[in-house]
């Protein structure tokens, strides 16, 4: 269960000298987001998030020497299940979410020699997938903004099922007009032994400013991390 949350993934943390720094994409972004390690504040990747194609979206991850380690491709990018199909270069690891007619269908391969793993949600299970997050933040905002538990099923490629989550506000770590989020399990005595995680919206825009939790790609060596990662846009 640690990594029921790792396709919630969006955000960026400056806390070191090279706050600003790139992983070597020059090319046009809509928005980036740095990845890094909360305690050292060492840069761990790049998010680069490419300006959206009628309904589709590349997201492109590089490591702080430059190096595409993953991609990502979203289709239906406002919608709150959008077509989702992400590759890990490093290791292999594939997750992919094909929203269909009256079904989700979840697919998740571990490493480039894994069997694939294929499970079938129908839409009354699922309400969020992947980046669709922030399409239901925004749809419910004014609940989250007057204090109330917005409860919702994920989808999670990694387990093969829809994951019950809960989000409700919460005080902001620092700083002004912003929304501040926390995310965990909507089940009571699971939430004693999995990580939450938090994150930051600005209120005018309504834009993902920070996501700290465990991410939705994986360290060098296959396993969950939890990071910091700020956006600007």
């Amino acid at each position: 269960m640690r990594k029921f949350l790792v396709l919630l993934a969006l955000g960026i943390s400056a806390a070191s000298a090279d706050s600003f720094a790139s992983c070597g994409y020059d090319g046009e972004v809509f928005a980036t987001g740095q990845a890094r390690d909360p305690k050292s504040g060492r840069l761990v990747y790049c998010e680069y998030h490419l300006p959206a194609k009628g309904a589709q979206r590349r997201v492109l991850y590089y490591s702080p020497a430059g190096h595409r380690i993953a991609e990502k491709q979203l289709s239906e990018v406002n919608s709150t299940i959008p077509g989702v199909a992400q590759q890990d270069y490093r290791h292999g690891e594939q997750r992919i979410v094909d929203p269909g007619s009256g079904r989700v269908e979840l697919r998740y391969r571990e490493n480039a020699s894994s069997d694939w793993d294929v499970a079938q949600l129908s839409t009354a299970e699922v309400e969020v997938a992947d980046a669709g997050f922030d399409t239901f933040v925004r749809r419910n905002w004014n609940a989250l903004s007057a204090g109330q538990t917005v409860t919702f099923g994920f989808a999670s490629p990694v387990h093969g099922r829809a994951i019950p989550l809960r989000a409700r506000q919460v005080a902001c770590d620092g700083g002004s007009g912003k929304l501040c989020l926390r995310v965990d399990l909507d089940q009571a005595f699971l939430r004693m032994f999995v990580s939450n995680l938090y994150l930051e919206y600005d209120r005018d825009s309504r834009r993902l400013l920070l996501f700290d939790g465990v991410t939705n790609l994986l360290d060098p060596q296959g396993g969950s991390q939890r990071l910091r990662i700020d956006y600007s846009y």
